[in-house]
């Protein structure tokens, strides 16, 4: 009977022993939940972009937004009414009144158009959107850069608009002989690939520089006037940066509330991690 109550009380305790085991076996199991867990984001420093040489330390070089805000801008005053008189044109056929809204429009698109492409960087070196923006164009020195680069640098996007159109409309007479289809075709062609070198030198440039700002030494900066205009039509164009300023502040701001929010997550996953432990 001795030797059967030992038997007895030996699987009694190894019985006792494996609910122990058990548990131990459990510790790797939340270990691989705790390293599943999502991962923190590593921020990216922000990498300032190398300063040139030649241009002056009062100047800065405009950042990425303002220079978005400067593209819209110019795109709207440039080609909005140009687009409205397509869509007229084809919903109404170009017939009767609609004929006579659409010369409308189209003559008031041409008039802003040079207005904002050329009267106003002949007179004051900027357009719309770098007043919106509070940008301009300026060489390494200070000076204002030749007219001929405000005049490409504003019109390289209605060039390949124009040089779409001519291959579009004189591609299809190639096959028919004739010298002009040819021309034409060739000059669209011309007026499309400019636009891509452009975009490619100034996409692959770390100070966005494209291919006429090369070519004239310009740099696009911001821009605050020593002394602003008061009145007078040239102080209305000034008052637009207002709107560039506040559309760039609401962005700051959007950008600052989602990292502080991010940082916030962070911060709870971290401390949930570590009452798990």
């Amino acid at each position: 009977m001795g030797l059967l109550d030992k038997v007895e009380s030996s699987e009694t305790e190894a019985t006792k022993k494996k609910p122990a085991k058990a548990a131990k076996v459990a510790k790797p199991a939340k270990a691989a939940k705790v390293a599943a867990a999502k991962p923190k984001k590593v921020k990216k420093e922000k990498v300032k972009k190398p300063r040139p040489a030649s241009l002056s330390a009062e100047f800065e070089i405009a950042p990425k937004l303002s220079r978005v805000i400067c593209w819209w801008i110019n795109f709207t005053a440039n080609f909005a009414l140009l687009i409205t008189a397509g869509f007229l044109s084809a919903y109404t056929g170009g017939s009767g009144n609609g004929g006579v809204a659409i010369t409308a429009v189209a003559v008031i698109s041409l008039v802003v158009l040079i207005f904002n492409s050329i009267f106003l960087p002949f007179n004051s070196g900027r357009n719309l959107g770098q007043f919106t923006s509070s940008t301009r164009y300026i060489r390494g020195d200070g000076t204002k850069p030749n007219f001929l680069h405000a005049l490409a640098v504003n019109n390289i996007g209605l060039l390949s608009l124009v040089g779409f159109w001519l291959i579009f409309t004189q591609a299809g007479s190639l096959s028919d002989g004739g010298t002009t289809p040819m021309v034409m075709t060739s000059i669209g062609a011309v007026f499309m690939i400019l636009w891509i070198v452009n975009w490619q030198f100034t996409r692959n440039s770390e100070l966005n520089q494209g291919l006429f700002d090369l070519m004239f030494g310009a740099y696009l900066v911001r821009y605050v006037p020593e002394e602003k205009a008061t009145s007078g039509f040239r102080a209305r164009l000034e008052s637009m940066s207002q709107f560039g300023e506040k559309y760039a502040k609401r962005v700051e701001e959007r950008a600052k509330a989602k990292e502080e929010k991010a940082n916030s997550e962070d911060s709870e996953e971290t401390t949930e991690e570590s009452k798990d432990d």
